[in-house]
């Protein structure tokens, strides 16, 4: 039987540097692996903006797991004039629909990206079907007057959709300076629809320098559960630095946990105990094993546990606070990210228990 190790015991200001057990059957990377991954893809529709844009939206979403291609808006009111009755059918039971050119038949994520990259032409998207999506920007009767809009794709389903504009203000066109220094503060911390139907997506993501924008969605649905717990005021945040000295290098991400810790919240952080944080209200975990120095997470849970949220919420700030909501991500090779986030109960339980019991 492996021997359970203990970190010293070291005393902060008002609360305790704890050092708990390793679990050795199990690891963090280990318990990502168990969860499914859900396919989706991005169409951007009647893109105006220049080729950049849609190549840093390719590249913010990182390799394999969301494919990004352009299309076109096609509806009732003499555009698309022949093509929409086609897709009557298609569209008629979801709240968003995807068709392709040719025709009525549903089209896959998969057939999406095969479709632009080998045959030259974009998928066509019902116009009608998304004046019934809640979650996509458009009520317009004109579709030829829909311009930049990224559409997030489930199978043949449109889930999500949100202006290349609002993608840009959230992720595109920003740095991860804005977090750092606390420009951005956890109460600007806004989530666009595509990124939010992001969830139960497994990514793949690049640290800089092979991408410089890849991390920054990490960095964003991050700072998103953190005002999730600073909003609630109450129950549990756990969140990892891979080393502690991060949290008083970086003043956004003090100012961030001050806030969150003087809100009621019962804060623990994880990482390499390299220099830790002086004068906060939180529990800090120290430890070098690949748990510590290889895992990203931000794991909220309620007082009363990880549970499903109907889409009644409301917001997904909302459902997060009443429901839980957890980011893991493990490095699975030098400033590669493999990872997932979620409100599925199931999911946050399992990374909050995780965490608790073995680090």
């Amino acid at each position: 039987m492996t021997p359970l190790r203990f970190s010293d015991r070291i005393i902060t200001d008002e609360r305790l540097f704890v050092g708990v057990p390793q679990s050795g059957y199990v690891t963090l990377a280990q318990l990502l692996d168990r969860f499914d991954g859900v396919e989706r893809s991005i169409v951007v529709v009647n893109r105006t903006d220049p080729d950049p844009v849609l190549n840093m939206l390719a590249d913010t979403f990182g390799e394999g797991a969301v494919d990004v291609t352009d299309g076109s808006l096609a509806g009732d009111g003499g555009t698309g004039s022949g093509r929409a009755g086609a897709r009557s059918d298609l569209a008629g039971s979801r709240s968003g629909g995807v068709a392709d050119v040719a025709g009525g038949a549903g089209l896959s994520a998969e057939r999406l990206t095969m479709r632009s990259a080998d045959a030259g032409e974009g998928p066509v998207i019902d116009a009608d079907a998304l004046r019934r999506n809640d979650a996509v920007p458009f009520d317009g009767d004109d579709p030829e007057a829909v311009e930049n809009l990224a559409l997030l794709v489930e199978g043949d389903e449109v889930v999500a959709g949100s202006t290349l504009g609002e993608l840009g203000d959230a992720v595109l066109f920003v740095n991860s300076d804005l977090y750092v220094t606390g420009t951005r503060t956890l109460a600007d911390v806004d989530l666009p629809s595509v990124i939010r139907g992001l969830d139960d997506t497994t990514f793949t993501l690049r640290g800089y320098p092979e991408s410089n924008r890849q991390k920054l969605l990490l960095i964003t649905v991050s700072r998103f559960i953190e005002r999730v717990a600073w909003t609630a005021g109450d129950g549990t945040l756990r969140s990892s630095f891979q080393r502690l000295s991060r949290i008083d290098d970086e003043v956004g991400t003090r100012r961030v946990y001050e806030s969150v810790a003087d809100a009621g919240v019962d804060t623990h952080l994880y990482g390499v105990p390299d220099d830790l944080p002086r004068g906060l209200d939180a529990v800090v975990h120290g430890g070098d094993g690949p748990d510590f120095t290889n895992s990203w997470f931000v794991v909220y849970r309620p007082p009363e546990g990880p549970h499903s949220v109907g889409d009644d919420a409301g917001t997904d700030l909302v459902r997060g606070v009443e429901g839980g909501v957890g980011l893991l991500a493990v490095e699975s090779e030098p400033r590669v990210w493999r990872g997932t986030w979620t409100f599925d109960a199931a999911r946050v339980r399992a990374m909050n228990r995780y965490i608790e019991r073995n680090l």
